[in-house]
């Protein structure tokens, strides 16, 4: 996503514009059960039922949005209630599926101006995926960083958003502000399951945002270990 993203600012750029154009991520979302098989038919056609790993990509793409928000001013989700959707109902009964807490935590909590964040991370290489015709030849993407990052400030509020896209492992990391450092309290907030499988229903809640202890006035920096596939964020006053 990243990468199509720089593409199309490159292609932008290369106009030479008088006036400002900016990208607009139009319908993006999870979408790939309910494309095949029984369910593409009848009333439960494209209904999703989305588990932790889709909820851990939704988040992947918030980050984007606002790793690239001097560029990317627009982005809606396809769609809002039961087909592809953060909501899921039945009758009169309503649940949340796990791809609503991330959409909820930075939709209520990243504002202010995205910041550019330097990230050290440890990498993976994808599996080949997509064919590129007869040849069979397949592309994949190499040097991805286990942890992706965001950050944001609101006046004197700074909010640290980082996605741990390993299946298996916690990863450890240092935080450090290059210029400020943190007040007081910072609230923590992670969203995770038992397993990348875990998915909500209506008579459970598996994937959901929980607090977590705060850290006691970290200062300009601070270490935290980030659970396995999980979306963590950090919420406080920086001066």
């Amino acid at each position: 996503m990243d990468e199509r993203t720089q593409v199309v600012r490159g292609m932008i750029l290369r106009e030479k514009s008088r006036r400002p154009v900016y990208i607009a991520w139009d319908e993006y979302n999870v979408w790939y059960r309910a494309r095949s098989g029984d369910d593409v038919v009848g009333n439960r056609a494209l209904e999703e039922k989305y588990n932790l790993e889709d909820a851990l990509v939704i988040a992947g793409f918030l980050n984007c949005f606002v790793r690239n928000a001097d560029i990317v001013k627009m982005a809606n989700m396809a769609q809002l209630v039961n087909v592809i959707a953060p909501i899921f109902t039945e009758g009169d009964e309503l649940f949340l599926q796990t791809i609503y807490y991330p959409l909820q935590m930075y939709a209520n909590n990243m504002k202010g101006e995205s910041l550019d964040v330097f990230v050290d991370s440890p990498t993976y290489n994808t599996a080949p995926r997509f064919s590129l015709g007869d040849n069979e030849a397949s592309t994949h993407l190499q040097d991805v960083p286990y942890l992706d990052v965001t950050a944001a400030l609101d006046g004197d509020q700074l909010v640290i958003c980082v996605l741990n896209r390993h299946k298996d492992n916690a990863i450890s990391t240092e935080i450090i502000c290059q210029q400020g450092e943190f007040t007081g309290p910072v609230e923590v907030y992670e969203i995770n399951g038992p397993d990348i499988k875990s998915e909500n229903d209506f008579d459970k809640i598996n994937v959901q945002t929980v607090r977590k202890d705060d850290l006691k006035k970290p200062g300009a920096s601070f270490e935290f270990s980030f659970p396995a596939h999980s979306v963590t964020m950090f919420k406080g006053k920086i001066k």
